[in-house]
């Protein structure tokens, strides 16, 4: 059933070299050119959802996924994403969307489609197209030029269509200065925090514990547990069967020659004068003179070094100002433009940046340069077998899971697959008791099926699993010596809480008298605390990443100086305070206006897409079996 599916698009060729097409296939769902065949789990109108093309977007959107998280992706990230239900509305608004694009006529015409087909760089040779390259490609993927120009008439259709729906969505100047302010408009507050882990002094007795646990029982059980039979797909399995040709070392180098770049670099050391973003005029002007007094003495003959030792105010200076070899990205414009600019041995007169004042050293520069295909060889075609055999693995799984559909239980599947059905032990949802990598992966696969039922195939680590809970162990209620520990921690952790938030409300009301938390603080011996300035996207230094914080501070002004409610943060509670507001100047988004315009008509697109393929929604008959998402 699911052969197709792994023969066209496990491999990496595909994926990198067509990522056009692959997207067509994650947003699309188009696996099977709107084929009949096979039970439909869903219709639009009249028109069926087979389970094959569900099978295929499923696949191609955890692809996706893959390709651009790497092994960060898991099991728990994949369902909160929520793919099953991506799968679904991806094939969904694929009905919908060609649909539509009939009504409207819209085509593609042969020689659109040549124009699209040569511009590939997959199938071209030193620039041009080439018809053998061409082929060659398409044969190792085991697809035809017919089926892949189907594809790609398809993927041509759809943005027609969305160019057609998109053309009258503009964003002007005045938007886009407007979104820039709100962007990056900085704010300052002043706070009292109450932390509750100052509150050391507060211990339960034993009637709270008691109460405690009385009240709260159901919350203190045993750790419901879990046993599994499971068969692994390593990809170790295949090494042996890998055979990496030449040609394909080659195409890898040829089509990926970004990866072999070496960027320019330099050497350098500096003398950092700090100027903190709220200095004074005089003390900018003073801080600049000083770098410029030092850039004379060192043009006079003393020592660079000595002079950043003595000088200099990061943490370079215990090194003479040394700050190593480094790519022209990694470090701010003005600096970059400058050292990258320079010669080996020179020195520049003082430099600013949003960090101050800098005196650049250059030591040594080395040009950009590619690795040849002698020199990565051995490294692409080690890359090369490690996908090979990842692609074999998960073809050995997913034809075990064929035989799971077609019925077969896990002992048939075993014999057919030539693998040793594994039992485990009793294993808790963290996976202790385990004796498998990724156990904690394992184990959450685990607790989510149902009792004898088979998973799908699941990736974990490198390795690809069918397994089957075969005995659930419920968790049991303790007794109050065995939770007294955790019920102590607990209570503990409450008390302390509520005392923080009781002291933080009673001086809140204090501040109605007063209006100043600096006099609060004053008054009654408390810890008044300024914040650097922050943006409504970032963390605040001393507080974290609290949202409810980052809300109240942007919500005081000089009118409104205090905010009326107690902020619970990660860290504690709080009473905010107005202390100044910094909006940007217009002159400094000049250089950026034309990309901000870019991602605001991007957001309006896509909130354009979206709305009219919900309104649209509305006009079709929909129908799909829900279990399908469970």
């Amino acid at each position: 059933m699911l052969s197709y599916l792994r023969e066209n698009t496990g491999n990496w060729i595909i994926k990198i070299f067509l990522g056009i097409i692959v997207i067509v296939f994650v947003f699309l769902g188009v696996g099977s050119f709107g084929s009949k065949r096979g039970d439909s789990i869903a219709t639009v109108d009249d028109e069926p959802i087979t389970m094959k093309e569900y099978q295929q977007t499923y696949k191609s959107i955890v692809d996706q996924y893959r390709a651009q998280f790497g092994k960060e992706i898991n099991e728990e990230l994949l369902k909160a994403l929520n793919i099953k239900q991506q799968a679904l509305d991806a094939l969904i608004n694929q009905k919908i969307m060609l649909a539509e694009a009939d009504k409207l006529n819209i085509k593609v015409s042969a020689k659109e489609l040549q124009d699209a087909l040569i511009s590939f760089n997959a199938f071209q040779k030193d620039g041009v197209f080439n018809m053998d390259q061409y082929k060659a490609v398409l044969s190792r993927e085991s697809l035809t030029p017919e089926s892949f120009e189907r594809l790609q008439r398809i993927s041509m259709r759809e943005g027609k269509l969305r160019s057609v729906l998109m053309s009258s969505i503009n964003v002007s100047d005045i938007e886009a200065q407007n979104w820039y302010r709100f962007l990056n408009t900085k704010t300052s507050v002043e706070y009292i925090g109450f932390d509750p882990k100052k509150y050391t002094d507060i211990h339960p007795d034993d009637t709270q514990i008691k109460q405690y646990h009385a009240e709260h029982k159901d919350e203190y059980k045993s750790e419901p547990k879990v046993k599994a039979l499971y068969l692994n797909f390593a990809p170790e399995d295949h090494k042996d069967k890998v055979n990496i040709t030449e040609a394909q070392v080659k195409d890898y180098y040829d089509q990926h020659p970004k990866e072999f770049q070496i960027p320019e670099t330099v050497e350098a050391g500096h003398i950092l004068i700090k100027v903190d973003e709220k200095a004074t005029e005089d003390a900018a002007k003073k801080a600049e003179k000083q770098a410029f007094d030092i850039y004379d003495r060192i043009i006079k003959g003393e020592g660079f070094e000595g002079l950043a030792k003595k000088y200099s105010e990061d943490s370079s200076k215990d090194n003479g100002g040394y700050l190593g070899r480094f790519e022209k990205q990694q470090m701010v414009k003005p600096f970059a433009d400058q050292a990258f600019s320079m010669k080996a041995g020179e020195i520049s007169k003082p430099v600013k940046t949003m960090f101050g004042w800098h005196i650049i050293k250059l030591i040594s520069k080395e040009n950009a340069s590619t690795l040849t295909l002698s020199q990565v060889s051995e490294k692409i075609r080690q890359t090369l077998a490690l996908q090979e055999m990842q692609n074999m693995a998960y073809l050995k799984a997913g034809e075990a899971f064929d035989a799971v559909i077609d019925g077969d239980d896990l002992d048939q599947v075993a014999r057919i697959s030539g693998k040793p059905v594994m039992e485990t032990g009793e294993f808790s949802i963290s996976g202790e008791g385990l004796d498998i990598k990724d156990r904690q992966e394992f184990a959450k696969i685990a607790f989510e099926l149902t009792e004898d039922n088979v998973s799908d195939v699941k990736q974990i680590g490198d390795s690809y699993y069918l397994i089957k809970r075969v005995q659930k162990i419920d968790a049991t209620v303790l007794n109050l010596d065995q939770a007294k520990d955790k019920i102590i921690k607990d209570l503990t952790e409450n008390l302390r809480q509520a005392k923080a938030k009781e002291e933080a409300r009673l001086y809140l009301e204090k501040t109605k008298q007063t209006q100043s938390l600096a006099q609060i603080a004053k008054d009654h011996g408390l810890e008044l605390k300024t914040t650097p300035l922050f943006s409504r996207n970032g963390a605040i230094e001393g507080i974290g990443n609290s949202p409810e914080f980052i809300q109240a501070g942007f919500s005081l002004n000089e009118n409104q100086k205090i905010f009326p409610e107690i902020i619970e943060a990660p860290t504690g509670y709080y009473l905010v305070g107005f202390k100044e507001k910094k909006i940007p100047d217009d002159s400094e988004m000049t250089e950026t206006i034309a990309d901000l315009k870019q991602q605001i008509a991007r957001r309006k697109q896509s909130q354009a897409f979206q709305a009219w393929i919900t309104e649209l929604k509305k006009r079709y008959t929909i129908q799909y079996d829900p279990q399908l998402l469970n």
